[in-house]
């Protein structure tokens, strides 16, 4: 079984869309600022390696339009973040953050249920295991912890663990896995 790049990426899916629910309960104050922070380093770590490594594999693999129109995406996040960042302390903050939400939901739905179960068949091993280690590189360089270790299933943990060359990994509990994942 080979490193599955594209899990992580729909792991960093649902971390922001955690994030993003959490600002949309968030209260003015010091704890909405850091979360903005953190979405938007998350955000930022996803979306250029998207744009270096997955986006070119679509316009081969996929089609070019589907490339251009996930760029396309990727400058309306980056729009909607610093709407965000410039709203954290004023009133219609929450609309900001519900068009946020709405325009990266139709991104992740097109990425989650057309890209990359094309993409799954269409790279080979080799290639995958490259680009889930490209990205591990890319989150460990920007400080963003990988949300599958964060957050994860004990399954996904046991995927992380795998990756990672985590010995003794099935026999693990959550708490154990996650441990050595950061250790390692």
């Amino acid at each position: 079984m080979t490193a599955d790049p594209f899990s992580a990426l729909e792991a960093d899916h649902r971390e922001v869309e955690r994030l993003l629910e959490a600002l949309a309960d968030s209260e003015e104050g010091a704890a909405r600022e850091r979360a903005v922070e953190q979405l938007t380093t998350a955000l930022a770590v996803h979306m250029r390696f998207e744009e270096a490594e997955i986006y070119p594999l679509v316009a081969r693999d996929v089609d070019g339009g589907t490339a251009k129109e996930a760029q396309l995406e990727h400058q309306l996040a980056r729009d909607g973040l610093a709407k965000l960042s410039e709203m954290v302390m004023a009133p219609g903050f929450g609309a900001a953050v519900a068009m946020l939400k709405g325009g990266i939901g139709h991104h992740v739905k097109e990425e989650e249920q057309d890209i990359f179960p094309r993409l799954r068949k269409e790279t080979d091993d080799a290639v995958q295991r490259q680009l889930a280690a490209d990205l591990q590189a890319a989150r460990q360089a920007a400080g963003v912890p990988d949300p599958r270790v964060e957050h994860g299933t004990k399954a996904e943990l046991l995927e992380v663990a795998r990756d990672a060359g985590v010995e003794g990994r099935s026999g693990m509990t959550k708490d154990q896995l996650r441990e050595a994942i950061k250790q390692h």
